[in-house]
């Protein structure tokens, strides 16, 4: 005898994923500076240098004299005549007060300046080696300023730009699931 069996066959359901995957961008704009530089301010002043030529000591050596000049010049020539002149008489009383030597002083002294050349007065100081011109130079320093006006700076942020696109995901059938059952041995085969 046969023994009816059961005989079964079953399929797995099967879901398949249709997947977008989400999008995001990121953009961010470039920042700008605004950057300004003033220029600094230099300014530089200077001062006149004092040039000061003194020439009265080189006028003075070829006999161009300041009044000032000319008078010291008299004055000591007049001063170098008078001691001259005092040594001269000085000498002559000596001469004259020796009465013992036998000689006629007073005859004497009267030839030697009767034969005298006459000596010509004044004559101006001889002139020196020296140039006699005097320079003198005062430079006074420069007066340097600087002004710095600095720089500026204005900044301009931006914002970044985002975009989103979101994913999405659609599922699908592929296979449904299903169950078959068959009996068989039995005299009546049938199909559930």
């Amino acid at each position: 005898m046969r023994i009816p069996q059961l005989r079964m066959e079953s399929a797995f359901a099967q879901l398949g994923l249709n997947v977008r995957k989400p999008v995001q961008e990121i953009k961010q704009p470039q920042a700008e500076m605004n950057l300004s530089q003033k220029p600094a301010e230099l300014t530089i002043e200077q001062a006149k240098t004092e040039l000061m030529i003194d020439s009265s000591q080189a006028r003075s050596n070829i006999g161009i004299m300041t009044p000032m000049q000319f008078s010291d010049s008299n004055a000591a020539y007049g001063r170098e005549k008078w001691l001259q002149a005092i040594a001269e008489k000085s000498q002559e009383g000596d001469r004259m007060m020796r009465i013992h030597t036998r000689e006629n002083a007073i005859a004497e002294i009267g030839r030697e300046k009767g034969m005298r050349v006459f000596e010509g007065g004044y004559r101006p100081p001889s002139t020196s080696n020296d140039e006699g011109v005097d320079i003198s130079i005062q430079a006074r320093p420069a007066s340097i300023n600087v002004k710095r006006n600095g720089m500026s700076i204005d900044p301009v942020t931006r914002s970044p730009e985002l975009s989103y696109t979101p994913g999405k995901i659609e599922p699908y059938m592929i296979q449904y699931n299903s169950l078959k059952i068959d009996v068989s041995g039995s005299q009546l085969d049938q199909m559930m």
